[in-house]
């Protein structure tokens, strides 16, 4: 049966049309799809022509969710595809969408990947080893992820851990030589690189404290734990200052003479 198309008019929302069809209110379609059909006031459709006008509006809404979200931020199939799911878009029409985006050049994961890994070596430094997770879960298959990583070299993995393993040197200043190390070569073991690469800054670039100031931290913790243990008996006091102070990562030569200064203070 056909139906004849009686009124178009706008809706609030830009570039929506509403579509009358013989005195009553029909469907709502997008600006792309009323054009495509060149739709107009007068003009006859049939049930078939207005099913596909109504699906080819489904895809012109996925199409308009998709490219909002991308704004002006890369993104992968995958995370479209998510979004898209999110706002209830039929798993055709979001297929049909992907493929627009692709031949248009607003989807490509292995560029995604390559500005990613620029931007975790340059803006917000990572290790390959989280990078390549981080793509994983973006959806970015392990070809295109060694593809990408391939533009982030050793040497420039060692620079980059050069400088995070300083930074993070600092901030255990007060440990022992030991703890700061290990702690360090966890540091950037979570921090995505490789335990070969961790240890090289260690070895390189992360001093060891001076004698003196491993003195002072080992005396600093000692006094605290002597003090802790004030009600023990003299062996047990002894005993539990030097266990943890061990486990703390101080020789055995500077725990010795901590509490050595310790014990000569009281008496």
């Amino acid at each position: 049966m056909m139906k004849t198309i009686t009124k178009i008019s706008t809706q609030k929302k830009q570039g929506r049309y509403n579509v009358d069809l013989n005195g009553h209110f029909a469907f709502g379609i997008a600006e792309s799809v009323l054009v495509k059909y060149g739709l107009a006031k007068g003009r006859e459709l049939d049930d078939e022509t207005i099913q596909r006008i109504k699906y080819d509006d489904e895809i012109a809404k996925a199409l308009h969710v998709a490219v909002n979200y991308l704004g002006h931020t890369l993104r992968t199939v995958h995370q479209v595809q998510k979004k898209l799911h999110d706002n209830d878009v039929d798993v055709t029409i979001q297929d049909q969408v992907i493929a627009k985006l692709k031949e248009q050049s607003y989807l490509d994961d292995l560029n995604y990947a390559k500005h990613y890994v620029a931007t975790k070596k340059h803006i917000a430094p990572k290790g390959p080893l989280v990078v390549a997770q981080e793509l994983k879960q973006a959806g970015v298959t392990e070809d295109e992820i060694d593809i990408a990583l391939r533009d982030y070299t050793y040497e420039e993995q060692l620079a980059i851990a050069e400088k995070l393993g300083a930074k993070f040197a600092k901030n255990y200043q007060r440990q022992s030589s030991r703890a700061k190390q290990q702690k360090v070569i966890q540091a950037l073991l979570n921090k995505g690189f490789s335990y070969d690469i961790a240890q090289i800054v260690i070895e390189r670039f992360v001093d060891s404290n001076s004698n003196e100031v491993e003195l002072d931290n080992v005396m600093r913790e000692a006094t605290k734990l002597w003090h802790r243990y004030r009600h023990e008996v003299p062996s047990q006091r002894k005993y539990r200052t030097k266990n943890n102070l061990y486990a703390k990562g101080y020789t055995s030569e500077l725990i010795d003479q901590s509490i050595d200064k310790l014990m000569l203070d009281e008496s």
